[in-house]
């Protein structure tokens, strides 16, 4: 039982890494889509998302992720690893896995256009301040690491195909 719960922790890690990618490439695509506009339902202008990830083993130290996975090393020699006391059986498994939070801003930049509907008494309008090559190379980016969390759980896949075979 524990080898396969081990063996599906990979397609666990690749699922979350897939959602966070998913996340970042909507937050991005939607920032792209929304750079010109002026004024939402709520009135004000549209709000910059960005996707924030963070794992949840973020709070560990690495001393203590160390004396974690010595619980699962086996040594052949008394001087290996010395000063650190092995503990057998290994714990459980770290939750670690990216967490996904949108944060908003409000940075405007401004364009004078005083015969536009929403033009303030000055006769600028409020736009969000989108880079909209800055959001193409951050879909890029999330986008790569997405097919690289395919290609592991392809990998896994064919590995367990492998075994399976044997």
């Amino acid at each position: 039982m524990l080898i396969t719960n081990r063996l599906f922790n990979v397609f666990r890690a690749s699922a979350r890494g897939l959602e966070a990618q998913r996340i970042a490439m909507s937050t991005s695509a939607e920032n792209i889509a929304n750079a010109n506009t002026s004024r939402g339902a709520d009135g004000q202008p549209y709000a910059i998302k960005r996707a924030v990830h963070e794992t949840q083993a973020s709070a560990r130290t690495f001393g203590r992720a160390l004396d974690q996975a010595q619980g699962r090393l086996q040594t052949t020699d008394s001087r290996h690893l010395a000063g650190r006391a092995l503990r057998g059986g290994g714990g459980a498994d770290a939750e670690v896995g990216p967490l996904t939070d949108i944060q908003e801003s409000q940075q405007e930049r401004l364009e004078y256009d005083p015969t536009h509907p929403d033009a303030d008494e000055n006769g600028y309008v409020h736009y969000p301040d989108i880079n909209v090559v800055e959001e193409m190379a951050r879909m890029m980016s999330a986008n790569r690491v997405y097919e690289a969390n395919l290609t592991a759980v392809q990998a896994a896949k064919d590995m367990i195909k492998r075994t399976l075979e044997l």
